[in-house]
């Protein structure tokens, strides 16, 4: 969300410290980027045209006469926070309760009696089906992750009985990404999981909301929470098999949508086998390590914006890559929200990055990004560069055409960004960073 401005920015601004000024004018440009397609997307009448006026004095304030006179800045700036907070009060909306949500409650219904109670039933007639989708995610380690399933579903259970319509178990939060329904936060007793206006009106359907909660559910575990090292779209999860997929919560994920046969096509047996044995193509392999680079990107970024700046510094190669920000705790507000800005980058590169499609080809010359026009981002490279070029290299090329696409506005230098993402490993969680090294080092 774009900060208010308090009373050190406010003198900050009049006194024409440029950094701050940069910073609220890439806020800016960011706001009206994320604000415009959802005001867009309203039914055309009075309340659209409301927004879009707002918006429309927002961008004429963000190019006008306060960029020559700073003594104006700090209530200019106040006066664009406003807009913003009207538009996004109007999209907000009401929203139904999560206590006895009807939608929740039949999610988690949904994974106890059609997978719990299936997976160790024989005489069930679907035993078989769950049982095989357990075995194509996890391999070797699925009773394992059976148990690990089953101590979800209770966890998940739990927090509907401790939804109070405040701060404790499943929690309404309209600031969740668009296209993100829940995000955990926390392990054990103590845990939430905040949840979109998707998950509470209806929105999705039901097996959908279900393996979302799976996932969500499976960072709250006490005991071996899981992270997300990759996402489950272009069937990426089942390149982490074994101990590693034990550990990613979009294996949990994709076994709902293999057990209850929604959300597919699925890739084959002979497909598993091959991802398995990483004796799939070398690209079809660095894509994955790709989307899991971007992953941990977006998780981290988030961890960063979440961090008391009035008390915390961020980690010491963040903040070189990120040299607009001010690095003065008085900014924490600020620096606050231009890490919100720089997670919301890294949402929308994720977002590209499931559009991508790689693939070698021998009478290529190096290598090309384009965008096809049913929006699909094709990367393709020569055969022999494929085999033959770094791991490093190929995948500054395959992110190069994500940065275009994607539009990011912070940080302002794609090289900044490049860097951040394949360097974030060594600063990741500490829980994380091996299986991280282990996993990126696997492909060559």
């Amino acid at each position: 969300m774009f900060p208010f401005p308090d009373e050190a920015t406010k003198r900050a601004l009049d006194l024409g410290r440029r950094e701050v000024f940069q910073t609220y004018r890439v806020l800016m440009a960011c706001e009206l980027q994320r604000l415009r397609p959802k005001v867009e997307a309203l039914p055309a009448g009075l309340r659209r045209d409301q927004l879009t006026a707002r918006l429309d004095s927002v961008a004429t304030l963000s190019g006008g006469a306060w960029m020559q006179q700073i003594t104006v800045r700090g209530a200019t700036v106040e006066q664009v926070a406003t807009l913003f907070k009207e538009v996004q009060a109007s999209l907000d909306g009401v929203v139904p309760s999560a206590v006895g949500n009807p939608c929740l409650t039949a999610a988690v219904d949904e994974l106890k009696t059609k997978i719990v109670d299936v997976m160790n039933d024989a005489a069930k007639p679907t035993h078989t089906a769950v049982n095989t989708a357990f075995g194509r995610l996890f391999g070797s380690t699925s009773a394992v992750a059976k148990e690990r399933f089953a101590q979800t579903v209770t966890a998940l259970q739990n927090l509907l009985r401790r939804t109070d319509g405040r701060r404790s178990g499943f929690v309404y939060n309209p600031s969740l990404p668009a296209g993100m329904a829940a995000l955990a936060s926390g392990q054990g007793d103590t845990a939430i999981i905040n949840v979109g206006r998707s998950a509470l009106d209806g929105t999705m359907h039901l097996w959908d909301l279900a393996a979302t909660l799976a996932h969500e559910g499976t960072h709250t575990l006490a005991d071996n929470p899981t992270v997300d090292i990759v996402y489950r779209h272009r069937n990426a999860a089942y390149y982490l098999q074994g101990q590693i997929g034990l550990q990613n919560a979009a294996n949990f994920e994709q076994t709902v949508y293999e057990a209850l046969g929604q959300g597919g096509p699925f890739p084959t047996d002979l497909e598993v086998v091959a991802m398995r044995g990483r004796t799939a193509p070398r690209m079809d392999s660095l894509h994955t390590v790709l989307a899991s680079r971007i992953t941990r990107a977006w998780v981290r970024t988030y961890d960063f914006a979440c961090l008391d700046h009035t008390r915390a510094d961020l980690p010491k190669p963040v903040a070189l890559m990120l040299t607009d920000l001010p690095q003065d705790r008085a900014y924490a507000s600020l620096t606050k929200a231009y890490l919100d800005a720089l997670h919301n980058a890294m949402l929308a590169l994720m977002r590209a990055e499931e559009r991508l499609v790689v693939q070698a080809e021998p009478k290529m010359l190096n290598y090309s990004t384009v965008i096809n026009l049913d929006g699909t981002i094709r990367f393709t490279i020569n055969s022999d560069l494929a085999t033959q070029a770094p791991v490093a290299q190929i995948l500054h090329w395959m992110l190069d055409g994500l940065v275009a696409e994607a539009n990011c506005q912070v940080p302002k230098d794609s090289a900044q960004l490049l860097g951040l993402i394949l360097e974030i490993e060594k600063f990741d969680r500490d829980n994380v960073h091996n299986v991280l090294n282990d996993f990126y080092d696997s492909f060559h």
